[in-house]
């Protein structure tokens, strides 16, 4: 049979099936519709994937090999870009929030519990069911990862019942602290890692061997944190999620209170690390102002006391409270060498601090369909990052007190780093192993595969506001580097999984493997 008379039978049929559907149904709605459309978009994907991309004007069918050759040149230049670099850090201190992580698909729990679909809302904090379908409804419509604390633990326990006999649901190690250091434990086998937080029985037994845990570190117990995973075009309700990601909450008093946070700078006096990794602060955003307050009053001289030619990084994660992230951007953040961060963290504090771009809103993302997978336009996110670095970071003229030096920005589809460049170097390496090592987690692979990856940027960007050229990748070099204002960027474009097989701590291996490859400059302030 010919391509041509192949194909325009395969329509028929397809176009039979429809018309069937719609008498049988003529009052279909917008949702049953968009399922079909699904539908058709999968049948003619897998047509195109199995037969071909280009049929001739003779109906002959012509293989399109160019669908995966931009990933295959991406994959490449990064194999030959990507060096170590000259000094790597040998002891690594990291803290101070761990779980376990009941990973399970999203739409199944809510169905079980009978949470159905209705308004949206973004609340703080969770206090019952209603709360958490409003909250989760407005980051499920918008594909954004979120994370919030349930106040009610017995409606909390109730859902990680219901949520440990979903078929297919997995128990993992959580927290950004105890990810982090796991990845670098796993990945860097010449470095020595410790990790500070609780850590319970199924940590122990889930943790690499190589991890030191002090004994202060152990707990009886497990804190459990529910990760509710969603696919790209889930529906739920009148919701089409327009990309895979997952909303996590939790019912957590030690990580919520940063509990090992004393036992964690206590140890950096007899441990000496030459890189500490501190994360779950973000976590204190669920308390109250008085109680949060009182924590960064006690980490603040910590912070100060420690040795500037020691980096200490800080990973942010979900936050809310608008006074908390105030007091982060005006205390801690000017106390920290490196910042780890997505959209939603970035948007937040350029909100908070009266930054570019977030005049409307606390918001980066772009709703109108101009940016693939609605992200963040590039050249704003690098504007919020310099704007970061110029206001909170580290200067001889204006800011020497600060030790702020480096930001990270992670997003699904890209990331960019922003150093001050006399203190940080082989940047250009860092940004590509982060971004190299997101669509390998995320497709759980040893070694990148073109077929299983797509690269998702938009065609054309400027890489700041102040660019007057509209770029474009080059898959052969698709590492980018700019100076504006003294501040050396670094930019490369993610190749993102077609099927994620696991959402959950693409920040943290991305961060820690950034990290791991960046070189740091003690004699910077001098």
């Amino acid at each position: 049979m010919s391509a041509k008379l192949y194909f325009v039978s395969f329509l028929i049929v397809i176009v039979a099936c429809i018309c069937t559907l719609w008498l049988s149904k003529p009052e279909l709605s917008n949702i049953d519709l968009h399922k079909a459309n699904q539908y058709l978009e999968k049948i003619k994907k897998l047509y195109s994937d199995s037969f071909s991309s280009h049929i001739t004007e003779d109906g002959d069918v012509t293989v399109d090999d160019n669908s995966t050759k931009d990933e295959e040149s991406i994959i490449a230049a990064w194999n030959n870009f990507i060096k170590p670099p000259a000094t790597q850090f040998k002891r690594i201190s990291v803290g101070i929030n761990s779980c376990v992580d009941l990973i399970v698909k999203a739409l199944p729990v809510f169905e079980a519990l009978q949470i159905r679909p209705g308004s949206t809302k973004d609340h703080a904090l969770l206090n019952n069911f209603d709360d958490l379908q409003e909250t989760f409804s407005h980051f499920f419509s918008k594909g954004s990862a979120a994370e919030r604390s349930f106040t009610n633990k017995e409606e909390f326990e109730k859902m990680v019942s219901v949520a440990d006999n979903v078929p297919n649901s997995q128990y993992f190690l959580g927290g950004n602290g105890l990810l982090m250091a796991s990845k670098i434990a796993t990945n860097f086998p010449e470095a020595e890692v410790q990790y500070i937080g609780p850590v319970g029985p199924k940590i122990l037994e889930l943790i690499p061997k190589r991890l030191n845990i002090p004994k202060e570190s152990i707990l009886p117990h497990d804190e459990v944190h529910l990760i509710l995973e969603y696919k790209v075009n889930d529906i739920w309700g009148d919701y089409v999620t327009p990309v895979a990601n997952r909303f996590i909450t939790s019912h957590d008093v030690s990580n919520s209170e940063a509990a090992m946070m004393e036992i964690f700078f206590e140890s950096m006096e007899t441990y000496r690390p030459d890189l500490i990794i501190f994360s779950g602060l973000h976590l204190l955003d669920s308390q109250n102002p008085h109680f949060f307050k009182k924590r960064i009053e006690m980490l603040l001289p910590r912070l100060q006391m420690l040795p500037v030619f020691v980096p200490i990084h800080l990973e942010l994660a979900s936050m809310a409270n608008v006074e908390f992230v105030g007091l982060v951007l005006e205390k801690v953040i000017p106390m920290i060498a490196s910042l780890g961060l997505n959209e939603e963290e970035l948007a937040l504090l350029s909100y908070v601090g009266k930054g570019p771009h977030t005049e409307s809103g606390p918001t980066l993302k772009v709703s109108d369909g101009s940016t693939p997978n609605n992200q963040p336009e590039i050249h704003k996110v690098s504007d919020i990052i310099l704007w970061l670095l110029k206001n909170y970071g580290f200067s001889r003229k204006s800011f020497v007190e600060s030790r702020l030096t480096r930001v990270h920005f992670h997003s699904l589809t890209y990331h960019i780093v922003g150093t001050v460049p006399e203190a940080w170097t082989n940047s250009e390496s860092a940004v590509a192993a982060g971004t190299e090592v997101a669509g390998r987690q995320a497709c759980n692979l040893e070694q990148l595969e073109s077929d299983k990856v797509e690269l998702k940027i938009p065609k054309t960007f400027r890489l700041h506001s102040k660019d007057e050229k509209l770029r474009e990748i080059d898959e052969k070099r698709p590492v980018i580097s700019w100076d504006v204002d003294g501040y050396h960027f670094v930019f490369s474009p993610v190749l993102v999984c077609r099927h994620p097989i696991k959402t959950v701590g693409l920040g943290d291996a991305i961060s820690s493997t950034g990290l791991m490859y960046s070189q740091f400059l003690p004699k910077y302030r001098l």
